[in-house]
């Protein structure tokens, strides 16, 4: 099973949870005051699926089919409405990123890093690896272009891989420390 697979099946098993305490209340005290429903679960369900398929055809050497249902994951109503279908977004997004990459087609994969960066509406560990996975793009590009001479252009996809890399790193400082902060703030585990 890939590190991806399983970030998927982690992020479906937080909503199935997330689910069963929902529907034990009446009022549902979810993020954003919704009840997670049917559509959602879908969604993330579809997506699951693919992600499936895809590590198939990889599994098998066929990248061509790989990239073209990891576009379908994208192809869903990733609305950000829903903070769980923004998260498969940016991760379907890297994952495509890297498959384009391997490709060699690292225009296309700094294009689909970007676009999926400009729709990010909130901080997540997604969105971290996402830049993450930016930096790692362009720092191919740098050693591509250092090995065809082309110095000043390497050093400058260098700077930018590094700035990719630095914002990943304030993410997940940033996270970190909420986490923290909330963990301060909690009652102690006897006392709910």
């Amino acid at each position: 099973m890939t590190r991806l697979t399983r970030q998927v099946l982690v992020l479906l098993a937080l909503v199935s949870l997330a689910l069963s305490g929902c529907a034990a209340e009446k009022e549902c005290s979810c993020p954003q005051g919704k009840l997670l429903d049917q559509q959602l679960m879908l969604l993330l369900s579809s997506a699951r699926a693919y992600h499936h398929q895809a590590d198939l055809y990889l599994q098998q050497g066929e990248v061509d089919r790989a990239v073209a249902t990891v576009r379908k994951i994208l192809a869903l109503d990733l609305s950000s409405r829903w903070p769980e279908a923004e998260e498969v977004r940016l991760d379907a997004t890297a994952r495509l990123t890297k498959l384009l990459l391997g490709q060699g087609k690292e225009d296309e994969a700094l294009k689909t890093a970007a676009d999926g960066l400009a729709g990010a509406p909130r901080e997540s560990f997604y969105l971290s690896n996402l830049y993450s996975v930016r930096g790692e793009v362009l720092e191919h590009r740098s050693k591509r272009l250092d090995s065809e001479g082309q110095k000043e252009q390497a050093r400058g996809a260098a700077r930018e891989a590094i700035a990719a890399f630095e914002k990943s790193i304030e993410i997940n400082k940033r996270l970190q420390r909420k986490l923290l902060d909330e963990g301060e703030q909690s009652p102690p585990e006897g006392s709910r």
